[in-house]
């Protein structure tokens, strides 16, 4: 039975992901497809190195609690035929949609967190917003509904209403469940490369101002990454009792979900 996990929980945690722009791994000056997304979702570890739009949403829906509510594949063309075959396939965008992008919408895939009449919003992982045809990491994009490019649409099985712009659609009644699930409450660990001196991101102002608030730090908290703030971290991991052994120069994910880090987009 899938999580009761609502579309605005994986549009939340996304827009997260965006803001703390995550990048792929890079080699000298080529981008590897090598991420933590495909590390950390099941199932997915065998295809690190290879496109990586449909396994960040994965992502999202593993740290929600059920990635049975999408296909369970990197490949595009195989995410369509089987939204398809479940009968959550339209060619009108909603609110928690997966967004199947090419001629046959096999090339890539967008997460859709805001529509209109004319155009989608859309959390795009393995994406980027500089024209390049080989994305890099988690964006978010504007694209025109009647674009050639914007194919249909997969809808996840969530357990609440979808909001969609099809005026056909209809809600399996098996899936609606009492209690149709909210985000996290706190904001998801971004991983241990995530931290380094010089990242600039609302995450890190967020991060900063909780760890002011718990006395592990008394420095003036920035959106930027600096030595106060690894300081930190690092009294804030003995507070902890040193989950983990000795401190590494960067929270690992018990002591970051303790400090109970609130979203910031």
């Amino acid at each position: 039975m899938p999580a009761a996990i609502a579309p605005q929980t994986l549009i939340e945690l996304g827009q997260q992901e965006a803001a703390i722009k995550y990048q792929e791994d890079r080699s000298g000056s080529t981008w590897t497809n090598l991420t933590k997304y495909a590390k950390e979702t099941p199932g997915m570890a065998g295809y690190d190195g290879q496109s990586w739009c449909l396994i960040g949403q994965l992502w999202l829906a593993h740290r929600a609690g059920d990635i049975s509510i999408m296909p369970q594949t990197p490949a595009c063309d195989v995410a369509i035929t089987t939204y398809q075959s479940w009968g959550r396939w339209s060619w009108y965008p909603g609110l928690g949609a997966s967004v199947m992008l090419g001629p046959f919408g096999q090339d890539h895939s967008g997460f859709v967190y805001q529509f209109d009449s004319a155009r989608i919003w859309t959390i795009e992982f393995n994406s980027n917003t500089s024209g390049a045809a080989e994305g890099d990491g988690v964006y978010l994009r504007v694209r025109n509904r009647t674009d050639a490019n914007v194919y249909g649409y997969g809808y996840p099985k969530y357990c609440s209403p979808m909001v969609t712009a099809d005026a056909n659609w209809k809600d399996d009644p098996a899936l609606i469940k009492t209690s149709s699930g909210t985000a996290a409450a706190y904001a998801p660990y971004p991983g241990p490369d995530w931290f380094r001196t010089g990242r600039t991101s609302p995450l890190v102002l967020a991060a900063a101002k909780r760890l002011v608030a718990v006395g592990a730090g008394s420095y003036n908290p920035t959106a930027d990454i600096g030595s106060g703030d690894l300081n930190a971290w690092g009294a804030w991991h003995v507070t902890c009792g040193s989950p983990g052994g000795a401190y590494a120069g960067y929270p690992n994910e018990t002591i970051w979900r303790a400090l109970q880090v609130p979203h910031s987009h």
